[in-house]
């Protein structure tokens, strides 16, 4: 019979935490994750990385910048932390970015009275080490002057102990509360405390965090450890938005001190503060300001040579650290990758990174600004596999596809005729493309033609 009622009270115990959103309602405050809100935020922790927290790693279009950010991200958490990915677009806001009210569909869950179902009412209530009696005689203070009658009903819900009650003025009511449980159970859904009658679902608005604030409030919960981990937010294509609108206020945020933490906090709003409190612990006035804490990395890619970005000024710019990815960098990984182009007499064995740096240095003699030069992964690792001269129509149908279509109506598009000499129609793509499948690399001027003589 006991391990019954242990059963049954442990559900209800989990229940109430879940429709409460919290982890523990006894003792120390511990938070999601297990992080203790009780502690105060440490903006400068004691966290030693050889990285810059904000950094722009930029190059030509294939350079491997994702990937060595990524391989930088993965040294980064080698001991611990956590990261998040966000890919900016042109339609992105501060509103995706930061946060905001949104409307958010409320699952139907049990109902609740929050008037009455308060932390510190809970605490006592699902403290086992106390008695019936000893909850009733803590709580009889908060609820003689409004509500007393849940008092005994809100027991009930906790305990099958006997406890004796007492009336406003302080007399006994009865000896014994068995009555009032029953009279507790039998009018529950009628106060709106834990009912087993399940809501219809309802719209509600509350504040969203964007991918910056998520980022930002498990730092400043990690600081509150005496073991700080870094806390990494990743934007791909961060010129892709219009930063200064995405960023706001939050911009100021980014000039860091000799600590790393943002040398000037920012103004909250009633809605964040209302969140942090949520999240972090604390009172509404604990956020009237916020910072960014040393924890905190926030590394972004930028492709300079896509059309139609949106320009960085030069004080959003100065507050970043800016790591130029070369042209041929990486290229270790692709040298001696060989693929058979052209058919018949212009057949010939053509190696992938030679034939990218013939036709990057035909753009550089042409005063093509190198930011429209041709990476080493312009065409994935992926399809220049240790195999590619097995299967060269994979490898055909993406040069075609893609760089051919990138030279052609990019990097290439005002030198055509001096890079494409060896077509009959330099100013048709699909020419182009089709004198490709015969020709291969005949179709370029003398220069890369000659560079490649091999025979299969």
């Amino acid at each position: 019979m006991s391990e019954n009622i242990n059963i049954e009270v442990g559900k209800k115990l989990d229940n109430i935490k879940d429709i409460l959103g919290i982890e523990s309602i006894i003792g120390v405050n511990q938070g999601q994750s297990g992080y203790d809100l009780s502690r105060d935020i440490n903006f400068a922790t004691s966290y030693k990385s050889k990285f810059s927290c904000n950094r722009i790693i930029f190059g030509a279009p294939g350079t491997g910048k994702s990937f060595r950010l990524n391989t930088e991200k993965d040294e980064l958490l080698v001991d611990g932390g956590e990261y998040e990915r966000v890919t900016f677009h042109q339609d992105y806001s501060y509103a995706h970015f930061v946060g905001t009210y949104k409307p958010t569909m409320i699952d139907p869950i049990s109902n609740v009275n929050t008037d009455i179902v308060e932390k510190d009412v809970l605490s006592i209530l699902l403290d086992q080490s106390k008695f019936a009696q000893e909850k009733y005689d803590l709580l009889y203070e908060k609820f003689k002057d409004d509500n007393l009658t849940r008092l005994p009903i809100l027991l009930g819900l906790y305990t099958d102990d006997n406890f004796n009650t007492l009336k406003k003025d302080g007399t006994r009511a009865i000896n014994d509360n068995n009555v009032e449980k029953n009279h507790g159970r039998a009018i529950r859904s009628y106060v709106n405390l834990i009912t087993e009658r399940k809501s219809l679902p309802e719209i509600s608005y509350e504040y969203v965090p964007g991918p910056f604030i998520r980022t930002l409030v498990n730092a400043l919960k990690n600081s509150k450890t005496s073991t700080p981990k870094p806390f990494l937010l990743i934007i791909e294509e961060i010129n892709r938005a219009n930063t200064a609108a995405v960023f706001g206020d939050v911009f100021q945020l980014l000039d860091r001190d000799n600590d790393e933490v943002s040398e000037y906090p920012i103004q909250t709003s009633q809605d964040l503060k209302k969140y942090l409190v949520k999240e972090l612990g604390g009172t509404i006035s604990d956020y009237t300001e916020i910072r960014i804490p040393n924890n905190m990395f926030i590394w972004a890619t930028m492709n300079s040579a896509d059309q139609g970005v949106f320009p960085m000024d030069t004080a959003f710019k100065r507050r970043w650290d800016f790591t130029y990815v070369g042209i041929n960098d990486n290229e270790n990984g692709i040298i001696g990758k060989t693929v058979i182009l052209g058919k018949g007499e212009y057949a010939r064995k053509v190696e992938w990174n030679e034939l990218r740096k013939a036709i990057n240095n035909e753009l550089l003699s042409s005063k093509v600004n190198e930011d429209k030069f041709i990476g080493p992964y312009f065409i994935s690792k992926k399809n220049i596999g240790d195999k590619i001269d097995m299967i060269p129509e994979k490898f055909i149908n993406i040069f075609k596809n893609k760089l051919l279509m990138y030279l052609f109506e990019d990097a290439a598009k005002h030198i055509r005729n001096r890079l494409f000499t060896g077509c009959s129609e330099v100013n048709l793509y699909s020419g182009i493309c089709y004198e490709f499948d015969e020709k291969g690399v005949f179709i370029f001027c003398e220069r890369i033609q000659n560079k490649f003589i091999d025979k299969p």
